[in-house]
């Protein structure tokens, strides 16, 4: 049987230079494309290096996103980037133990967005 993996993940979002100054200078994500802007404003496709598959941003959106979805990033300083988060004025949760037995802390990105990091 062929093996499936996540290529990429599209966030639709209303506020394009918004959403790409959280993913890109608070979470840390380089952007693959368009790699020679500095504007991003009015583009309507973004697309951040995410390892194993790309998130990208398309602009456009219109509503709110619902809560049905999550991504969780890996981070390599949990607690670093938690404060960091937080003092930008991100809504996060605390860190907590899940179900596994190891740490993280859900939050929603300025879009709506739900992810957690770990």
């Amino acid at each position: 049987m062929a093996r499936t993996s996540i290529n990429q993940i599209i966030l639709f979002v209303k506020d394009m230079a918004g959403a790409v100054r959280f993913y890109r200078d608070l979470l840390g994500l380089e952007v693959r494309y368009p790699s020679h802007l500095e504007d991003v404003t009015d583009e309507m496709w973004v697309e951040l290096d995410g390892g194993a598959c790309s998130l990208a941003l398309h602009g456009g959106a219109d509503e709110a996103p619902g809560k049905g979805h999550q991504i969780v990033f890996k981070v390599d300083d949990l607690e670093g980037m938690w404060q960091k988060l937080h003092a930008a004025g991100v809504e996060i949760g605390e860190i907590r133990l899940l179900e596994d037995g190891k740490p993280a802390a859900k939050a929603v990105d300025p879009e709506g967005h739900c992810f957690t990091i770990r």
